[in-house]
């Protein structure tokens, strides 16, 4: 499994990303009901006096009423709904960003694991044949107990990094699968390779790539566009609905003295006109306006603390790439003459085991700090990568309706 491939896993079978993106779908829902008009309203009044004079009198009538927008709230409303599902897919966008380099971390932090391991291992590999040749010479008495010793307690210390850092790769094995929605003890293969260590594209391109990748600048530009939004709501909400409505009476009149009546109809029609006369819905279109110069003053916080991070883990990868360039160039190989030549000298009996076993752990440690850096690299790496948006690109995308 290639870093990519683990990464296009876990977007797709991650469980929390699965539970974040029915976001999207309660946004479109939300979406839906912005678009539907308000139901007609059925009335129905009757009245009579029956428990007054009783003389038969009453009136009955059914309507239809129904509430009409005269300043486009409907539009409105949708335009908001419309803008909260691309925030929506934005935040989804984040977490996915945010999820692959999780997932780059650990896949990295187990390759310089297994490098740790080898090196542990080919040092017992060397000391396991020091060993040896010591309790053959001290058979020979050539050499004392001490030497026999000393090779032997070298060997053990190794023994116990492999196995700590062996336990360690367990754990990062586990929290891997969990990312990539897997149970923690399954099986998995990762491709060893490490990545190409070419020189980094400038720090100019790397900020600007980030301003026009970075889902989180995405979702603050469109927390601006829907406060502006919300605020032409709010403004067209100062005229509330208009009421139509048509009635049908019948009623029956009673008339002291005079002949029965008989019982007449009537078809009414109404309408009624909210007047913005006190309420002018004056609170809510000023917390719009100062929402929306909050979102704009957010949106350049942003965009300088981008440009930050973007220069901060630049420089501190740029620095670890150097620090790995000069081990590999010099240091490492050097090292390794050493610890030949001391072995042909402990050979040939010029040296003693104790010197032996000092350049041996000399070289041990070299060999550690050197993959220390290259796991701080691989780890600095990740973070820019993030800090530049870069994985976004690796993750399907998805379309704003």
């Amino acid at each position: 499994m290639t870093r990519l491939q683990a990464i296009d896993i876990a977007v797709q079978s991650n469980k929390d990303l699965q539970a974040a993106r029915y976001t999207v779908e309660q946004a479109r829902a939300r979406l839906l009901q912005a678009g539907l008009p308000p139901n007609p309203r059925l009335d129905i009044a009757a009245r009579n006096d029956l428990i007054f004079r009783n003389q038969g009198e009453y009136a009955a009538s059914i309507g239809i009423s129904q509430q009409f927008s005269v300043v486009g709230r409907i539009a409105h409303q949708k335009e908001v709904a419309r803008v909260d599902v691309a925030l929506a897919l934005a935040e989804i966008r984040q977490a996915e960003l945010k999820l692959a380099g999780d997932v780059t971390s650990r896949f990295y932090r187990i390759l310089a694991l297994n490098r740790q391991i080898e090196v542990r291992e080919r040092l017992m590999d060397v000391d396991q044949k020091l060993v040896l040749g010591t309790r053959n010479r001290f058979k020979a008495a050539e050499v004392s107990e001490l030497d026999v010793n000393t090779a032997q307690l070298e060997l053990q210390r190794l023994t116990q990094e492999r196995a700590l850092l062996l336990s360690q790769r367990i754990t990062q094995l586990a929290q891997l699968n969990q990312l990539l929605g897997r149970p923690a003890t399954q099986a998995i293969a990762l491709n060893d390779a490490l990545p190409a260590s070419d020189s980094l594209p400038s720090l100019a391109n790397q900020q600007r790539q980030a301003l026009s990748s970075r889902p989180d600048l995405r979702f603050a530009l469109l927390s601006a566009n829907r406060a502006q939004a919300n605020q032409a709501l709010a403004r067209v909400q100062r005229w509330e609905d208009w009421t139509v409505g048509v009635v049908l009476e019948q009623s029956h009149l009673v008339i002291d003295g005079g002949p029965s009546q008989g019982s007449s109809r009537a078809l009414g029609l109404s309408l009624s006109i909210p007047l913005p006369l006190r309420n002018k819905n004056q609170g809510n279109i000023a917390e719009a306006a100062a929402t929306e110069a909050q979102a704009y003053t957010r949106i350049e916080a942003l965009k300088l603390s981008i440009g930050n991070e973007v220069a901060s883990t630049y420089a501190e990868t740029e620095r670890l790439q150097q620090a790995l360039s000069e081990y590999q160039r010099n240091m490492l190989a050097l090292s390794a003459r050493n610890v030949r030549l001391a072995l042909q000298g402990y050979n040939q009996g010029l040296i003693p085991v104790g010197d032996v076993v000092r350049i041996q752990r000399q070289q041990g440690e070299l060999n550690i700090a050197y993959l220390d850096t290259l796991d701080q690299y691989l780890q600095a790496l990740a973070r820019l990568h993030i800090a530049t948006g870069d994985y976004a690109g690796y993750v399907p995308e998805q379309k704003t309706p």
